[in-house]
């Protein structure tokens, strides 16, 4: 082996613009998907860090039957606004904070029009520590809610819009009690928020929780609490945990579970990526194919010559797939270490851009796991090897006669 690697070498040297111009297609080949699956990466933690971080949380708890019949904001399906019940889901291992939210639906009016709108009463004690980046949905000029605010709200945008509203003014908001009673709050609009879901936008408004529950009559009640984890890499296995530790009245949901648009933009992105790597991978293979025909074309008296001084069949299939595996194995060590680089230093620098919807100006850092990278070399390499095997095939098949007299 230690000899058909040496004359391997050789061979890879011996022609050594085709062999440069071939490694190159591996090289660019594998950069360009390192390069591609780092911004898809990049973009996909921003648009989740967006959801998880500002608004879903990474998980949420409510009581059975609640997220099936949640249009209709069943306040019934309640849980306990306590902070034992809090503390029960911080005692969960890789749980970082719990925050109680009371979701509502009614009418808002400014006097002269009105429409439907969806109350999210928060716990402004720990809300932050839940969504730590949901101060950055307030649109400029406005304020995140404090603790100490109260008939203050945060309206979405095109919302306030409808109302002719901005921050200082003023909007009556109707709910009802869970028993059938009426009841109408004047709160003054605090701030104005920005998302990249329209829905936040044109119908959500923001509470302090203690308002939410005056409004409809729930003192010391929430419908879900927003839970925060540490690592969003074990996020079913937490949820496992919540519902085992929360037994069976109570529900808990991932993000995934909440927001399944963002999990769809997600599955056609990652189909989209797998289909561009795809149509690459077919590119790598038939510039290899072409370089090791040639090169048996090109060697066939040489051939003729090994195998009628004894070299055995199997040794020349040997020698050709180890001559595609260097020129894939060099190649694709090169792309991954160029678009690894690239990606380090794109993620390091970051692209500032802003996105319709969102107020905050949003900064795309691509990244990519070694893992990935150490997989893109062994595609390259065991692509090397399959576009290898026909040419490696025909060159162990050859009649030695018929060789020497081509």
């Amino acid at each position: 082996m230690k000899r058909l690697l040496s004359m391997a070498l050789r061979n890879v040297g011996r022609n050594r613009r085709r062999s440069l111009l071939t490694g190159l297609t591996v090289f660019f080949g594998v950069m360009v998907i390192v390069n591609a699956r780092g911004l898809m990466w990049g973009l996909q933690s921003m648009l989740i860090e967006d959801t998880v971080e500002a608004r879903v949380g990474a998980l949420q708890v409510h009581r059975r039957g609640y997220v099936d019949s949640a249009d209709a904001a069943p306040l019934e399906l309640s849980l306990p606004a306590d902070e034992p019940f809090r503390q029960r889901l911080l005692a969960i291992p890789n749980v970082a904070g719990a925050s109680g939210r009371l979701v509502i639906n009614g009418q808002a009016s400014n006097g002269r029009a009105q429409t439907l709108f969806v109350g999210r009463g928060v716990d402004l004690a720990h809300e932050l520590e839940t969504c730590p980046r949901s101060a950055v949905t307030v649109k400029a000029g406005g304020s995140m809610l404090q603790p100490a605010d109260a008939d203050a709200a945060l309206l979405g945008s095109a919302l306030a819009g409808a109302f002719g509203v901005g921050v200082g003014g003023s909007v009556a908001l109707q709910a009802t009690s869970p028993g059938g009673r009426v009841n109408s709050l004047d709160v003054q609009v605090k701030g104005l928020t920005e998302s990249a879901f329209p829905f936040e936008n044109q119908r959500v408004a923001v509470l302090p929780l203690s308002t939410a529950q005056g409004l409809v009559g729930m003192a010391g009640r929430v419908t879900e609490y927003a839970v925060r984890v540490h690592e969003l890499s074990r996020l079913e296995e937490t949820a496992d945990a919540l519902r085992a530790a929360l037994g069976p009245d109570v529900e808990v949901h991932t993000w995934r579970d909440l927001q399944a648009f963002l999990r769809d933009v997600i599955y056609r992105q990652n189909t989209l990526l797998g289909g561009v790597s795809l149509l690459l991978f077919v590119v790598v293979l038939t510039g290899i194919i072409n370089t090791m025909s040639m090169s048996v074309f090109e060697r066939t008296r040489e051939i003729g010559m090994l195998l009628a001084l004894g070299v055995r069949r199997r040794a020349i299939l040997q020698l050709f797939l180890l001559e595609g595996v260097l020129i894939g194995l060099a190649g694709g060590l090169m792309g991954a270490l160029a678009g690894r680089l690239l990606v380090g230093g794109v993620a390091a620098l970051g692209i500032s851009f802003n996105i319709s919807g969102i107020a905050a100006v949003t900064v795309l850092r691509p990244q990519v796991t070694p893992l990935f990278v150490a997989a893109a070399v062994a595609v390259a390499v065991s692509g090397s090897v399959l576009a290898s095997l026909w040419p490696a095939w025909r060159a162990s098949r050859l009649d030695p006669v018929q060789a020497l007299r081509s």
